[in-house]
């Protein structure tokens, strides 16, 4: 599969949504802290791509969904966020349990025309993880989410019965960058914003 179509969340047509494998994938690190059903939903209040300008319009079709899993190494304080089997880098920030991950890469757009190249796709995924205690304390919902700090609850972690960890709440925000060869029709950058819910799934361990 080219990296181009595995490595990016977003569903355009040049791309693929993410496999349902993950539950055979070893991750990178010693810590699993849990793989996540994910669903996205077009954030249209913070999105200035044009639903109707063909790369996008898949934007208005009540979002879509893809699974992820975060890893930790508890040695080197190393993150990953892995996709369809391919683990990209992340961050976590403890105090606020947010888990980050960026990556850029090629993208061939309709838009853009044929013989263009140097268009890209810049996508950041950033959620907020919650321990079983904190998803109850919100009813199950991100929409319950306090608009300050964090909900009421322990905090995410180890048990005897794996990692505590049981919704992810954030967004994931798609940059599309125009091409820079002359054939390129595209020149005008745009952000999509998605709103993303993740329920933790628990298969195989995880």
């Amino acid at each position: 599969m080219p990296t181009s179509r595995r490595l990016l969340l977003v569903s355009l047509p040049v791309l693929a949504l993410v496999a349902a494998c993950v539950s055979e994938t070893v991750f990178p690190g010693d810590l699993t802290i849990g793989t996540f059903d994910f669903h996205a939903q077009a954030n249209w209040t913070r999105t200035d791509c044009k639903a109707d300008g063909g790369d996008f319009n898949r934007l208005v079709d009540g979002g879509f969904d893809f699974a992820g899993t975060f890893s930790r190494d508890s040695t080197d304080g190393g993150v990953w966020f892995t996709v369809d089997g391919f683990s990209r880098t992340a961050s976590f920030d403890a105090p606020v349990q947010r888990y980050a991950s960026r990556h850029k890469a090629a993208a061939q757009l309709v838009s853009c025309g044929e013989g263009c190249e140097g268009a890209e796709i810049d996508e950041t995924l950033s959620v907020v993880v919650l321990s079983d205690s904190q998803d109850r304390a919100i009813s199950s919902r991100c929409g319950n989410m306090p608009d300050a700090g964090l909900p009421d609850g322990s905090v995410p972690g180890p048990t005897a019965n794996g990692y505590d960890a049981e919704r992810a709440c954030g967004e994931l925000r798609v940059t599309f960058l125009p091409g820079k060869s002359a054939q390129c029709k595209c020149t005008v950058s745009c952000t999509a914003v998605y709103g993303l819910e993740g329920k933790r799934r628990f298969n195989g361990g995880q």
